[in-house]
């Protein structure tokens, strides 16, 4: 079934061919680094599958619409993999997310187990996977009805959220406050979920910040030639937002609701096998956690600083998730380092001889932070610990697929898929091949600098099997 998705097996060639002057240079050295770790492994173009490693697609799909989770990818990537290796039994998903892997282990009737740190998450991959039945359809539909016609109140609420002013219309933040408030009288629990998903589905639409690159960005700054210039706020929410801000913050509700009314009544596919998820740090699976898996399938975060709980950050506040900085502080501490916000002082034990021959070719100085050094260290020392727990979780022959990006820092690629595949293989697993789905790109600033290793930087998904 894979083989419909495969282009053809990948001979690692060396870019250049290696002179006495270019064996010295910074970039033949990486090559060769590099090279040697291609070598060992079975390396695979698998452009069709570019599609669905990421959530562009998948945002069209019943069921994964409900909420914009742009770290996704689509369920048809883990069928693919399902029915290649012949999985009947048990589904892992250590970084669940906003449950894809549980999706596509429901409709194919498998039992599925999935872990996630980040509460919004948890709280979105529980509803996408419920079991909802006529009653609930029913008490949906009713809500839908009574939210049409609901009017705000004139009381004034207020937010522990700091931010909020700056980051809503003072109407907006009214009407999105007074919505979360009459939703705790929901009765059915099921229907209540579904609606607070619905509701943080939609805060970065009716505010004034969108999530671009690491961060949150302001909408009404614009970015010119010369640089960013702030348009007047007041003049911009008058221009993008219409005069009847409840009805307009109603409506993107009310239309989500429908969506997933429809969704659960048409096409919501099998839900016997219900998914259980584990709201905990993945690294400490073996403390919570003692099923045998056939298959764990996951995309941990990637090895480029950035930071998940940063461009959620909105939705955590204003949905309560966190009350405070400390928080906001303890989640980021917790699970993967994968940014300069999550080292937490937590000790580096496991050392890759690759990975340092790698980071001693980064230029200090262009750093923009140099803690970053510890966070690739972190990262990788993370992978194993996981990998290890996992190994021991996984059921003789079984497999794990880890979609993974590789990642650049001052123009030195950190082959995130090939060093995982060497942990692996040093825990005790086979790699059975690295699929390479399709080539990323970089920040402007290495771009020239990347351009003969970009071939390098690409995103992949490397199976292995016990």
């Amino acid at each position: 079934y894979l083989s419909d998705f495969v282009d053809d097996i990948l001979v690692s060639e060396p870019i250049y061919d290696y002179t006495l002057f270019d064996i010295y240079t910074e970039k033949v050295t990486q090559t060769s680094i590099i090279d040697a770790l291609e070598n060992k492994y079975n390396l695979v173009s698998a452009r069709k599958l570019q599609g669905l490693v990421h959530f562009q697609n998948a945002i069209q799909q019943p069921v994964q619409r409900w909420f914009g989770y742009r770290e996704g990818y689509s369920t048809q990537l883990v069928n693919v993999f399902i029915k290649e290796l012949e999985i009947s039994r048990n589904i892992l998903d250590p970084f669940s997310g906003s449950g894809t892997t549980l999706l596509s282990a429901r409709n194919n009737n498998l039992q599925s187990y999935g872990i996630e740190i980040n509460p919004l998450s948890v709280l979105v991959s529980t509803a996408e996977n419920e079991s909802y039945n006529k009653t609930d359809v029913s008490e949906l539909k009713k809500l839908i009805k009574d939210l049409i016609n609901i009017q705000i109140d004139s009381k004034i609420r207020e937010t522990e959220f700091e931010l909020a002013s700056k980051v809503f219309n003072f109407d907006i933040l009214q009407s999105l406050l007074f919505l979360k408030d009459w939703h705790y009288f929901i009765d059915n629990e099921k229907v209540k979920n579904l609606f607070f998903m619905s509701w943080l589905s939609i805060v970065e639409s009716v505010s004034n910040v969108k999530k671009e690159g690491n961060g949150i960005k302001y909408k009404h700054r614009k970015r010119t030639p010369s640089g960013y210039i702030e348009l007047d706020r007041v003049e911009w929410e008058n221009s993008v937002f219409p005069t009847n801000k409840f009805d307009f913050v109603k409506s993107k509700i009310t239309q989500n609701l429908q969506n997933i009314l429809f969704d659960i009544e048409n096409c919501y596919g099998n839900i016997e096998k219900k998914p259980i998820i584990y709201n905990q740090d993945c690294l400490e699976l073996d403390k919570f956690f003692d099923k045998e898996i056939q298959l764990t399938f996951y995309s941990p975060p990637y090895c480029n600083c950035f930071d998940y709980f940063e461009i959620h950050k909105v939705e955590l506040w204003l949905g309560e998730f966190v009350k405070n900085r400390d928080d906001l502080r303890k989640l980021r501490n917790t699970g993967f380092r994968s940014n300069t916000n999550s080292l937490k002082f937590k000790s580096i034990d496991y050392k890759n001889e690759n990975l340092e021959k790698l980071i001693g070719l980064f230029d200090i100085s262009k750093l923009w932070d140099k803690n970053i050094v510890n966070v690739v260290r972190g990262y990788f020392d993370d992978t194993y610990t996981l990998l290890k727990k996992i190994y021991n979780s996984t059921e003789k022959n079984g497999y794990v697929g880890i979609v993974v990006g590789n990642s650049a820092y001052t123009g030195v690629i950190i082959p995130s898929d090939l060093i995982i595949a060497e942990i692996a293989e040093e825990i005790g697993f086979k790699v059975n091949a690295i699929y390479i789905t399709r080539h990323l790109t970089t920040s402007s600033q290495q771009r020239k600098e990347l351009e003969p290793l970009k071939s390098y930087l690409r995103e992949s998904i490397v199976l292995l099997q016990k």
